[in-house]
């Protein structure tokens, strides 16, 4: 097959993960209210949840020897959270409350932006797996025992249908076993085209992955802009660049990742903490995202893709 119908059939891949993904999502959501957990376990396991296709593209590019492809998706993909699905979002929504989330915020950066020091020498071993699944989990229990776990706003959940539990567990592990298979083929695709087009591993996860993993957040955004809501929730954002730190910690430990250390890692690095401090700055500045704001976020995500778009071409 061509490079062109290649990239198509990637695309509708793309579009069945986003979608098993959101199914799965709605169906746990729905069994963690209906037992009424608590909002911090319902938000660890929101996060965890909608985090599905990139762990299960990073543990598929695992086992088919392209994992520095999910180095790039998972940390490519925290840029396209809080640059471009939040600053389209302040765009859009013109201010965003912050002041449930300034405590959460520092040690957030601190965890999101740990893999660039652990990873220094080109891989993610089973030890740094090991330190970014602990960061993870002590944030877990900051958030609980500052009583901000609410990670998710509970004006976020809205309940369409009632459903039967066991139906709705049913549910949700037959999205998750679609999201499996489904990124099993997109990286058995994305394999065919590095051979093609002679692009990085990591820079494939960087432009290509990051975007297509991220669509469950995307729609959410648009959603929540079409519907006329009054704020977009940040803490759900949050949660999902985080809890990315835990997919990559978990990818690791299934198997060490390796990439090369070189322009490509130093922009994603530099970019990326650019964009998590402007970010935590932002917040703490009359304790919410302006319409400017996110247009300083969008602009730091474009000026990133124009980056590595040039990084390719060279």
């Amino acid at each position: 097959m061509g490079i062109s119908l290649n990239a198509l059939i990637l695309i509708a891949l793309f579009l069945v993960l986003s979608s098993s993904a959101d199914f799965a999502v709605k169906n746990i959501k729905y069994i963690a209210l209906s037992l009424r957990l608590k909002m911090f376990v319902l938000g660890a396991i929101l996060g965890i949840a909608t985090t599905l296709p990139e762990l299960s593209v990073g543990i598929n590019a695992a086992l088919k020897g392209v994992s520095g492809v999910s180095a790039g998706n998972i940390l490519g993909g925290i840029t396209v959270i809080i640059g471009l699905i939040l600053g389209v979002s302040l765009i859009l929504h013109k201010n965003i409350s912050t002041e449930d989330n300034l405590k959460s915020l520092v040690p957030v950066l601190i965890v999101i932006l740990s893999p660039f020091l652990l990873g220094i020498d080109g891989i993610f071993s089973l030890i740094d797996g090991l330190i970014m699944i602990a960061l993870y989990l002590a944030l877990i229990i900051y958030l609980y025992k500052t009583g901000k776990s609410n990670i998710i706003s509970s004006e976020s959940f809205v309940i369409l249908e009632k459903k039967k539990i066991a139906q709705a567990l049913l549910f949700s592990l037959l999205g998750i076993i679609i999201v499996i298979l489904s990124s099993g083929f997109i990286v058995e695709l994305a394999s065919g085209l590095l051979e093609k087009t002679g692009m990085s591993k990591l820079m494939l996860g960087i432009l290509v992955f990051s975007i297509g993993t991220n669509l469950p957040e995307i729609t959410i955004a648009l959603t929540s802009w079409k519907r006329k809501a009054s704020e977009l929730s940040v803490s759900f954002l949050i949660s999902s660049a985080f809890t990315n730190i835990f997919a990559l910690g978990i990818i690791s430990v299934f198997k060490p990742i390796t990439f090369q250390i070189g322009p490509a890692y130093y922009v994603l690095a530099f970019f990326l903490a650019l964009i998590m401090i402007l970010f935590v700055i932002f917040a703490f500045s009359d304790k919410k995202l302006s319409r400017k704001e996110g247009f300083a976020l969008l602009i730091i995500y474009l000026a990133f893709l124009a980056v590595n778009i040039f990084l390719v071409g060279k």
